[in-house]
């Protein structure tokens, strides 16, 4: 089952058969604040009679559940589905946990008799740049060959981090996810917009419907680049989407908002994982509570996510909070936002821009 959007309740119904064939069912019809039609449609017939629903199973008994329904029987997280064994629950739970401790035990100290160490702290403390990535710039900056702050941070940033864009396949999608507000619709469309351009095509999958402004957001940018997209309530509608597209190009999962924290949550996150194969990817914005960003990486990387990309670098001007949070997960950087306009795209993260970017917003200094 699957739902379409078209100003038109005509245009929704004809999307239905584009995706379904004749054989499409409409299953719901909804008027969107928006004015828009939102159509709900299945491939099945609707059954003769209604079917009476299951009691609910107790927690541990695999209750699966659309994120709406989840959201609104939780009190806490943002719970995708409910989807998971309570044995798995305590166990993601204990890792977060372990990773959380060791991420903070002990600091790095840096040593400041040394006259470039203590340059570069000045310039870096101001950002919020935690101790033990400083002492890592500071080791890296020592093997500039050219003695100007510019060329110091570079080759620190070089030292330190490992960059690189995203590669594009449809047999391995692209899965953004984050706390809430962090940019990863945003980044799903400019990522979605760079493939268009370069000819491979994109395809948006979006669980982040019960946002508000959410899916009139995503419809928007889609309308916009020419990116087909579909609203995704379950891993099983994941599964569906790309069995009738087929995609060819890029595919980007856009995800809710949720608690690293919360079992239920993570392993919502899995399921959705498990149905598209993602490669999850941490959208952070470049400001923050650095110890609450630092905590959210640790516990995305014990998810698996492995890089990062950093978003609204525009809005701030200390931004020592996500690439502190990045370095104390390991995460690589693979691409910066400096603008909120779609147009204008995502940078590739690169050392060099994180070197200017620091100098231009240090007073006194020029990029």
């Amino acid at each position: 089952m699957m739902k379409f959007i078209a100003s038109t309740l005509e245009g929704a119904q004809a999307k239905a058969r584009r995706a379904y064939g004749e054989q499409a069912v409409i299953v719901a019809v909804r008027n969107l604040p928006s004015g828009d039609v939102e159509v709900q449609a299945s491939d099945r017939p609707q059954p003769a009679a209604p079917i009476q629903p299951a009691p609910e199973p107790a927690f541990g008994g695999g209750a699966r559940q659309t994120i709406n329904e989840s959201l609104a029987r939780q009190s806490h997280g943002a719970r995708l589905n409910e989807t998971l064994e309570h044995r798995f629950s305590e166990d993601a739970l204990a890792r977060l946990k372990g990773q959380l401790t060791a991420g903070k035990a002990g600091s790095a100290r840096v040593d400041m008799t040394d006259q470039t160490a203590r340059a570069l702290a000045d310039l870096l403390k101001p950002h919020g740049i935690g101790d033990a990535l400083l002492a890592d710039l500071i080791a890296g900056a020592q093997k500039s060959r050219i003695g100007e702050d510019l060329y110091r941070l570079e080759t620190a940033f070089a030292e330190t981090f490992a960059f690189g864009p995203l590669a594009f396949s449809p047999s391995a999608p692209v899965m953004l996810v984050g706390p809430t507000g962090a940019g990863k619709t945003s980044c799903a469309a400019k990522l979605a917009a760079a493939c268009m351009e370069s000819g491979a095509g994109a395809l948006i999958l979006t669980a982040d419907a019960s946002r508000a402004g959410a899916v009139e957001q995503i419809k928007t940018y889609s309308d916009t680049l020419g990116v087909d997209y579909y609203i995704v309530d379950s891993p099983q509608d994941v599964l569906t989407a790309l069995r009738l597209k087929k995609p060819q190009g890029a595919v980007l999962l856009d995800t809710p908002g949720v608690s690293p924290f919360d079992p239920g949550d993570v392993a919502a996150l899995r399921s959705f994982q498990e149905a598209c194969g993602g490669d999850p990817v941490l959208v952070l914005p470049a400001s923050g509570d650095a110890e609450e960003f630092k905590e959210w990486a640790l516990a995305f990387a014990d998810f698996g996510v492995k890089r990062a990309i950093i978003t609204k670098f525009d809005a701030t001007k200390r931004v020592g909070a996500a690439l502190t949070a990045a370095h104390s997960a390991g995460m690589g950087l693979t691409h910066f936002s400096e603008s909120p306009f779609i147009s204008e795209g995502l940078l590739p993260a690169s050392a060099e821009f994180l070197a200017r970017r620091l100098l231009a917003s240090t007073p006194g200094r020029v990029g």
